[in-house]
């Protein structure tokens, strides 16, 4: 067997998987009651999703310079992502922005 194929299953499987956790990114910003649940849920998956798309893509298109970006741009997203979404809740604390509790009423 070939290693070629091997590689092409394995960068649709990380196609698939990214997809999936940027489709629950999607639904988290849409379903989750207030900013900070919401950041929570978009920063956790949508790094996850990205970093997988960007890891199938390099494994896709195998030994080249763009694969060598494509990386470099998959440790970039991994680092920044996760300080934005820090960044942007701890502002929106600071700025006062209430947490949401159970059994409150949302606004």
């Amino acid at each position: 067997m070939s290693l070629m194929p091997i590689l092409e299953i394995v960068s649709i499987v990380l196609f698939v998987t990214g997809g999936f956790f940027l489709m629950v990114s999607a639904v988290g910003l849409i379903r989750l009651p207030d900013f900070f649940t919401r950041a929570h849920a978009v920063g956790k998956s949508e790094t996850l999703g990205s970093l997988l798309l960007l890891l199938g893509l390099a494994l896709h298109n195998g030994v080249d310079l763009d694969s060598a970006k494509l990386l470099l741009i998959l440790v970039l997203v991994a680092v920044t992502n996760p300080t934005g979404i820090h960044t942007l809740t701890r502002a929106a604390l600071n700025a006062g922005i209430k947490v949401w509790v159970r059994g409150e009423e949302r606004t």
